[in-house]
């Protein structure tokens, strides 16, 4: 007798591809909701996150000089864990691809900001910088989410 939601046909490497295609997405919006979640609340604590001058200069850089220091982390740190809410809600996949890929670029500005800081020459990334491209990652990963809608389909 063979388990619910297989056949008798099927081989390991069909079930496998089979799990990997129904729990792919949901492990990829746990994963970027848990790191979202967690780096943002880092951000509610003065030091309490490596990033945080970086986010106050870029936000007071970005505001004018309207808003600073620890106006920014917090708002910093809201958006992250209001991103990781939705993330892990699953539901509504479009916006939370909108809100990942609006994310990405407001923390890619440093890149442009602070080139000095970012850059110590062609291709060549300071700690910082490498820390922010690494969020390609995540439009990539924003694509799948958004893809993984029913109507998509």
């Amino acid at each position: 007798m063979s388990r619910p939601g297989t056949t008798r046909g099927e081989g390991t490497r069909d079930r496998l591809t089979r799990l990997a295609r129904e729990s792919g997405v949901p492990l990829l919006r746990i994963g970027l909701g848990v790191v979202y979640l967690w780096f943002g609340a880092l951000k509610l604590f003065p030091g309490g996150s490596p990033a945080e001058d970086l986010v106050e200069r870029t936000v007071s850089a970005l505001t004018f000089g309207i808003v600073g220091g620890d106006l920014a982390r917090v708002g910093a740190a809201i958006s992250e864990i209001g991103i990781a809410v939705v993330l892990l809600s699953f539901r509504v996949p479009r916006w939370c691809a909108v809100l990942l890929i609006g994310h990405v670029v407001l923390v890619s500005t440093p890149l442009v900001l602070f080139p000095g800081e970012m850059w110590s020459g062609p291709l060549r990334a300071s700690f910082e910088a490498q820390y922010i491209l690494k969020n390609l990652v995540t439009v990539a990963a924003a694509v799948v989410i958004a893809s993984s809608h029913p109507r998509v389909r």
